[in-house]
């Protein structure tokens, strides 16, 4: 059997190929990963397979059909071969008419209510696991959480489609699918993502864009209220607001995707029967014509996977930025007229704090600030202080005070490392790993939603942040 014939795509983990089975002429698709799966990974694997497989009459659902080993030692899985996906229908600048979006929400649901029913979570819904077959029917790959733990990905590859929950402590559950699947069929219907990236944008100002900022509604007068609606729920900032019978979606985007289609609820007297199927009318998507896919019975609950620390310490979302030789700018807050701190605004511009002087070689902080706007009103003094850094030479415990509920964002800059901004979400406490032989400054920044708020760096070991 041929297994790497042809490079299809290189995702953030793993590498897809084109197959062919030369007994049977039949093409299929191999995703390799960069390692072995090891026993625990493995067990994990074939029990989500296992259970996927009960529910295989779910079309929208792509299968793993095997797991196999390269000579290499690369562990890989073998699927069917579909020959697009979402993220490259988009990427190409194409836009799905409401009818496809449809058809979309209902074959994601659907399967997102099979395999909760099954007891498996997805772990990942985004345009990039979003499939096509040659019919034109959208298929939902990827399922599970065993390659995902095995295999973590950086936390910012896909951001824009993770729920808030996830990007804060590493909780996945159906909820956070569901958050997934609002954000696939936001940008199927708007072609921009929930929260598109800025310009200059660093990563820890766009984790606390998606877990503090609303969504901006959906303005095209051509789109349902019904289904704008429902995509707003979907990406409610917490899990208990969303929609929770993701069977009772699919058959609402069945409904309205039918000339006339009554709008329905979970609450409506003329529901479907639970074990009755029902057929999605697909129209054209890619000039071709497809089939319908069933949606089945609501799910059972699914029990939430969160990612316990390594090593006993506190669960960090690091995200490293380039380096900066920009001198000249002084850590100082930029301050409004009244104001006190800066005003949240929708367009980010990149400010250097200023470069943390170790020795004489500037070591760069830098952090992306929103840029001013008017404020209808002073900010509130939140009271934030970084209290001094406890030295525990391999890492270093940060502690803060504030007042009210805020997200937090360490900013730490390091000799001769890249700029790093570490999420601590809620917490206001920080035990981060360090280098023995280096030395630091580190900058609190804070938002409640509204403002940022940011405090003066503090160094260690005889480290020099310019005040």
């Amino acid at each position: 059997m041929s297994i790497e014939t042809g490079l299809l795509a290189q995702g953030p983990i793993a590498t897809v190929y084109a197959g062919k089975d030369p007994a049977t002429g039949n093409d299929f698709a191999i995703k390799m990963f960069p390692g072995t799966f090891d026993r625990e990974t493995s067990a994990w694997l074939e029990r989500e397979r296992k259970a996927l497989a009960a529910v295989r009459s779910t079309r929208s659902i792509l299968q793993i059909d095997d797991v196999l080993t390269h000579p290499d030692g690369r562990s890989g899985v073998r699927r069917e071969l579909c020959p697009g996906s979402l993220a490259g229908v988009l990427d190409s600048g194409a836009r799905l008419g409401i009818p496809d979006v449809l058809a979309l929400g209902a074959a994601i649901a659907s399967a997102l209510a099979a395999a909760h029913g099954a007891d498996v979570l997805h772990g990942g819904v985004n345009p990039h696991n979003v499939l096509y077959r040659a019919s034109g029917e959208f298929v939902l790959a990827d399922f599970g959480v065993a390659l995902r733990r095995r295999f973590p990905r950086d936390p910012m590859y896909a951001v824009e489609y993770t729920a808030p929950e996830t990007l804060r402590d590493d909780t996945l559950s159906p909820a956070s699918d569901l958050y997934g699947l609002g954000a696939v069929l936001y940008v199927a219907l708007t072609g921009t993502p929930p929260f598109p990236r800025h310009t200059g944008q660093q990563p820890g100002e766009r984790i606390l864009q998606v877990l503090r900022e609303p969504v901006a509604p959906i303005q095209d007068p051509a789109v349902p209220g019904e289904l704008a609606a429902t995509i707003l729920r979907l990406l409610a900032k917490e899990p208990a607001d969303r929609p929770q019978d993701v069977a009772s979606l699919a058959r609402l985007f069945t409904k309205l995707s039918r000339p006339g289609g009554e709008v329905v609820t979970g609450d409506s007297s003329d529901l479907t029967s639970e074990d009755e199927d029902v057929e999605v009318e697909f129209d054209d998507f890619a000039a071709v014509h497809r089939p319908a896919v069933p949606v089945h019975a609501a799910p059972a609950p699914v029990q939430v996977v969160q990612a316990p620390p390594r090593g006993g310490r506190t669960l960090i979302r690091e995200f490293s930025g380039p380096l900066k030789t920009e001198r000249g700018f002084p850590w100082k807050p930029v301050a409004l007229a009244g104001g006190g701190v800066l005003a949240a605004g929708l367009a980010v511009l990149p400010l250097i704090l200023g470069p943390a002087e170790i020795g004489g070689q500037a070591v760069p902080v830098a952090a992306a600030i929103p840029s001013p706007a008017a404020a209808s009103a002073p900010a509130p003094d939140v009271k934030l202080a970084l209290a001094p850094p406890q030295d525990q030479s391999d890492h270093v415990q940060l502690t803060w005070t504030a007042e009210g509920e805020l997200d937090f964002v360490v900013i730490m800059a390091g000799e001769r490392l890249e700029t790093k901004q570490l999420v601590a979400h809620r917490q206001r406490s920080l035990d981060i790993p360090v280098d023995p032989a280096r030395r630091y400054c580190f900058q609190l920044r804070a938002t409640d939603g509204r403002h940022i708020y940011t405090t003066e760096p503090v160094a260690i070991r005889g480290a020099r942040c310019n005040p």
